[in-house]
């Protein structure tokens, strides 16, 4: 309802909704979600209450080891090949480091740089940085020169801690910020020495929090507390920008995902080679661990060889993935114990359509969780139901919430209706997901920090979008949604072109070809061809079998509708990824496909095959004598 009001929103958002379970109360595709999300509230709410209320009153992640600690100080915290720290192990760690920062000058509200890979210590030193008083900056351990420089320079870091192996990359980079080096280095000969009296937590006490709670809610405006962590986000490209997340955030989305959507308990074991430095790894991952007192097994590193050796070395009841780590194991010969194993459940996401019913069975996984949030967005969706291919369902879609809006890619702008208000999408219509900023979040689930940067965080903000003075969270991507309210990932926003008057998902296109079983690893982008408007498709591809097979990337083409086919095809040895392994597509795109210009095979769209493409056949295509 565009231009609506408080009072027609809480109309519509009552008897809406009313109205859509009336109507969809007949079909089981509708009902089946209820079931399971109802079922869902009691441990919902049970299990994560008690940490709202923690977070509410200045709770933090170092209180919940500290109880883990006193609780169970032998279960295993975090545990990596030869390395097992126990939860008394971790508060030990904590101690030390937060003695040696304050040692060190570091006072309540600064920044400290973390540069290390995947271990149960890097877990220990962010807790320890945060037990200080301190704010954790995670920084991408893959970054060098430039980019590792602005990273924490954008932090406003006061010092480094850095593994001995980044040293290196730090030096290069000319960081130029007293650095405390581990793995072998004067950090812990400095904790060593460092007192053995526990080191109580710094962070604002109960009655501080709840006086900024009621403020807030009076006036609008609430002293801001220190920041948990910053994580890194930046896409693809870009120069990385610190988001600032929360200790109530760190907190409430650990419970969450712990309680009802993983079900942990302190016997489970999670699996995750995920990045430590990412959201998923660190916050999902140890941070559900840490909320229930069960065990993380890490791995420093995805390998599809080694990854069922790992699930039976740890014993690991539950994964967290990204589904292109699932793709490569589908990808992988059989191995022995794929099937053997006790995990129950799998959660991450990026799962594709075609991946997971082959992922679940293969591997025999009784129940898979997608969901989709971004770092910082104040909100995710999750689907607890396992429908395929759905990211989440949307039972109130109508509270206004998250909203699909319609979002033309040609012209990068929003649509609007009357009094320029922006217009919800109708179903199966892809459109930019948005979420709804409160103007006094009262619990850090609506909360949305921003960025270190004010620039970069007004760029995430719009304003009037549906009435005047409402304010939603731009996600940058596109989904659709069905007539059930469950929703479907498309695309990025600058990831989706436009070719011959349609919109195109590469995300979309590049499942559809990797059913090729000819296809090992595709990504699509769409390339500028003069004389041509909007945009053509090029898939890149890895073959499968060494030698790219033309005529079964045709017939994989064909499963397309003719304007979303690919009109040109670049055959490479393999797709260069970020730390999370995200293809890095950007370079494809600028590369073009100029056969002079690039020494990978091509190939054009040729009537109804693929044709390998020379410098003759592409001036053709310049000149517009090859029709595309």
């Amino acid at each position: 309802m565009a231009g609506e009001s408080r009072f027609a929103r809480f109309l519509d958002a009552t008897f809406g909704t009313a109205a859509d379970a009336v109507r969809g109360i007949g079909r089981s595709s509708y009902r089946e979600p209820l079931k399971e999300e109802l079922a869902a509230i009691p441990r919902l709410a049970f299990g994560t209450l008690p940490h709202l209320a923690s977070a509410l009153v200045g709770g933090t992640m170092v209180d919940a080891v500290l109880r883990n600690a006193n609780k169970r100080p032998n279960g295993v915290a975090f545990v990596m090949d030869r390395e097992r720290l126990t939860w008394r192990d971790v508060d030990a760690m904590s101690s030390r480091l937060a003695h040696v920062l304050t040692g060190e000058g570091v006072r309540p509200g600064d920044v400290v740089a973390l540069l290390g890979g995947n271990s149960p210590t890097y877990v220990a030193l962010v807790l320890g940085i945060a037990r200080a008083g301190a704010t954790a900056a995670l920084v991408n351990h893959h970054l060098t020169g430039r980019p590792l420089a602005h990273a924490i320079d954008a932090a406003s870091a006061r010092l480094v801690i850095a593994h001995e192996r980044f040293t290196a990359a730090l030096a290069e980079a000319e960081v130029a910020l007293e650095r405390k080096v581990y793995g072998g280095g004067a950090l812990e000969e400095a904790m060593a020495r460092a007192p053995l009296a526990p080191f109580a937590p710094v962070k604002p006490g109960a009655r501080e929090v709840l006086g900024n709670k009621a403020k807030m809610l009076l006036t609008g405006e609430s002293p801001e507390e220190p920041d948990y962590i910053y994580i890194y986000t930046s896409g693809t490209t870009g120069l990385p920008k610190p988001c600032r997340i929360s200790h109530a955030r760190a907190l409430t989305a650990a419970a969450g995902f712990a309680k009802a959507v993983f079900e942990l308990t302190e016997d489970d074991v999670v699996y995750s080679p995920l990045p430590l430095y990412h959201a998923s790894g660190l916050m999902l991952g140890a941070g559900s661990c840490i909320i229930t007192g069960a065990t993380l097994a890490i791995r420093d590193g995805f390998s599809a060889s080694a990854y069922w050796d790992d699930i039976h070395r740890y014993d690991a009841t539950a994964i967290l993935y990204i589904g292109e780590l699932c793709r490569y194991l589908v990808a992988a010969p059989e191995q022995d114990g794929e099937r053997d194993h006790q995990v129950r459940i799998a959660v991450g996401n990026g799962l594709r359509p075609d991946v997971w019913p082959r992922f679940q069975e293969r591997f025999g996984i009784e129940t898979i969780r997608e969901f989709y949030a971004a770092t910082e967005a104040p909100g995710f969706i999750v689907n607890l139901e396992g429908r395929v291919g759905a990211v989440g369902h949307v039972p109130w879609r109508r509270s206004g919430w998250m909203r699909l809006v319609k979002y033309d890619v040609e012209t990068d702008t929003h649509e609007r209706g009357p009094g320029g208000f922006l217009i919800d999408c109708e179903p199966g219509e892809p459109g930019e997901l948005l979420v709804r900023l409160s103007e006094r979040p009262i619990t850090a689930a609506s909360e949305f920090r921003g960025y270190t940067s004010e620039e970069a965080t007004q760029k995430k903000v719009l304003h009037d979008v549906f009435r005047d003075g409402d304010r939603y969270f731009r996600t940058g991507d596109l989904l659709r949604r069905d007539e059930d309210d469950y929703f479907y990932f498309v695309d990025r926003i600058g990831d989706t072109y436009r070719w011959k008057g349609e919109n195109v998902s590469t995300a979309e296109v590049a499942d559809t070809l990797a059913e090729s079983e000819s296809i090992a690893e595709v990504t699509v982008v769409g390339v500028a061809v003069p004389g041509q408007e909007g945009r053509a498709g090029l898939a890149v591809v890895v073959p499968a079998g060494g030698a790219f097979d033309a005529s079964a990337f045709t017939t994989a083409a064909e499963r397309l509708p003719a304007y979303a086919r690919p009109r040109f095809v670049r055959v490479t040895d393999a797709l260069e990824t970020t730390g999370t392994h995200k293809v890095r597509k950007t370079n494809f795109a600028s590369d073009g496909v100029d056969p002079a210009m690039l020494d990978d095979d091509l190939y054009v769209l040729d009537g109804a095959t693929y044709a390998p493409m020379d410098e003759a056949l592409w001036a053709k295509v310049q000149d517009g004598t090859h029709r595309l």
